[in-house]
């Protein structure tokens, strides 16, 4: 009998560090796994913040280039003004070159 006790206890610490190496590799592969969604998450984080950059840097050059109403309408009445002067100028030059050939 006293020769199982000694082989039984051996058997009972085989068994427990088994079953401890089994928890602790389950334990590391689930760590293993947290890690890598971590760094997936960070990876994810860096690029919706650069594309939220982008999108940032993106409105405030439209804000900056954007056409008001206000500046249409002194646009068109400069348009307006520089046809009307080019119209008036080719209304003299007809009246000159009419009077010039009726002579």
């Amino acid at each position: 009998m006293t020769e199982e006790g000694p082989l039984t206890v051996e058997l009972a610490l085989a068994e427990l560090r088994r079953g401890t190496d089994v928890r602790i590799t389950g334990l590391e592969g689930r760590l293993a796994l947290l890690l890598q969604r971590d760094d997936l998450h960070d990876r994810r984080a860096d690029d919706l913040s650069r594309q939220l950059q982008d999108l940032d840097d993106r409105l405030n050059a439209a804000e900056r280039e954007q056409v008001t109403r206000g500046s249409l309408d002194t646009r068109f009445r400069h348009t307006v003004a520089l046809l009307s002067l080019i119209t008036a100028a080719a209304a003299v030059l007809a009246t000159v070159v009419t009077a010039f050939l009726a002579r």
